[in-house]
């Protein structure tokens, strides 16, 4: 065998390996002794078929196999030798040469550059810490306050922030479609929940009133069979209700389950709550704005195929049940930037992982089934599925490592703080 290794563009590498035809004899024959052995073939008993037959008959077949697996060893062994690492396998493609004697081949790949994580400790990073103040608590009790108002029955005009009760049927170009008609409907006219101009058209109109929408599916529908169609609604108005907001004293405090009725009980489990959620709001956008800054500050060319393999698993997570068709081409404009981002902090981070020897232990297992199953009181059906399931299994320990390395990072980058409100952290998100 012979063999060259070619630089090309980035880290591709073109490997041309060549080696004689006679290393592929002892497989031909040996697989045509197999087939001898085998083969039942009429006109012949079991086993007992002539090797000449076997030749005239499937010597090709046999040419074939053998020079496949010629091919695999050959490339295999030129790896090694040149201490190459593949990032994926190779194209191969055939040459033909004067040497007759010989089988050329061509090897196209693309090898794992090498990482070396550097300077972690110039790596600037602001940790959000959460301040609660009792201004904060105050507007917390006032949205719950506005989530439990009532709603009562008005002879008024509805108006803005009004909720009207309606029969409604819709239909386009004079036919009826799915999900097209509701009965007792309760819209909240401001919520923006219903299609452009469904809300809109309901204000000024009283109990018992009928109106005509004539309006349009928004685009970007959900239902693609309905969107950017012109539909028309026919209402028929049957109550109109405005709300009345919950007042903040000791009733309305222990119908939310505070059984002395004090607000200072409300305000202390309001601000545990947020704390919680602080937590998991705080580590989230700590882990993006990680890997971005790991990923800015280091110099590393990122193979083109792991790129491609993100920019599709990129579109899984956007078109999850592909009903948007998208060209290649269209999905590389759209998420090449963001695939090189998330290949390139992929590679640093295994580094980390790698060159620091992190190890999981049972506390974080334990601690990722907690956080897992915090808020929905199935841990023990949390901690089966993820101890008992290979692949689920496998994901939470590359998420845990992946963890080590953002805290390690964190512990070893310079680092400050900044107080934030809790509605302050919700925008980090």
């Amino acid at each position: 065998m012979t063999s060259k290794v070619k630089n090309l563009k980035g880290l591709e590498r073109e490997l041309s390996i060549s080696f004689s035809l006679k290393d592929m004899d002892p497989t031909i024959e040996s697989k045509m002794r197999e087939l001898a052995r085998t083969l039942d073939l009429k006109g012949f008993r079991k086993g007992k078929v002539p090797i000449n037959v076997i030749k005239s008959k499937y010597y090709e077949q046999c040419y074939n196999e053998s020079l496949s697996e010629h091919i695999e060893q050959n490339y295999i062994q030129v790896i090694i030798d040149e201490k190459l690492n593949p990032v994926a396998p190779p194209k191969i493609s055939l040459e033909e040469k004067k040497d007759k004697d010989k089988i050329h081949f061509k090897a196209l790949i693309e090898v794992m550059p090498e990482v070396k994580v550097k300077n972690i400790e110039k790596i600037k990073l602001q940790i959000p810490k959460l301040k609660v103040k009792k201004d904060d608590l105050e507007r917390a009790v006032e949205k719950i306050a506005e989530q439990y108002k009532e709603w009562n029955p008005v002879k008024r005009k509805s108006k803005a922030g009004d909720r009207v009760k309606a029969d409604f049927i819709g239909k386009i170009n004079g036919e009826d479609f799915e999900n097209n008609k509701a009965d007792d409907f309760l819209i909240e006219i401001g919520s923006k929940q219903l299609i452009p101009g469904f809300e809109e058209g309901l204000i000024g109109l009283k109990s018992g009133e009928d109106t005509k929408l004539d309006i349009t599916f928004p685009d970007d529908y959900q239902d693609k069979k309905l969107a950017s169609k012109p539909v028309v609604f026919d209402i028929t108005v049957k109550e109109v209700l405005e709300p009345e907001v919950s007042e903040i004293n000791e009733d309305f405090v222990k119908k939310l389950g505070i059984d002395d009725g004090k607000i200072e009980t409300l305000h202390s489990k309001i601000k545990d709550g947020m704390k919680k959620d602080a937590e998991t709001l705080i580590d989230s956008h700590m882990k993006k704005l990680v890997i971005a800054e790991l990923s800015k500050s280091q110099k590393l060319e990122v193979p083109k195929s792991l790129v491609q393999e993100e920019i599709h698993r990129i579109d899984k997570e956007n078109n999850p049940n592909g009903e948007v068709k998208i060209t290649q081409e269209d999905m590389d404009k759209l998420y090449s930037k963001e695939a090189t981002e998330r290949v390139k902090a992929g590679l640093l981070l295994r580094e980390i992982i790698n060159s620091e020897k992190f190890k999981i232990s049972q506390q974080n297992i334990a601690e990722w089934i907690d956080t897992v199953s915090r808020g929905h009181n199935n841990r023990a059906e949390v901690e089966n599925y993820y101890m008992n399931n290979e692949e689920a299994k496998k994901n939470m320990e590359s998420v845990i490592l992946e963890n080590l390395a953002i805290k390690w990072i964190i512990g070893n980058a310079e680092v400050s703080e900044k107080s934030y409100s809790f509605d302050a952290l919700m925008e980090l998100r």
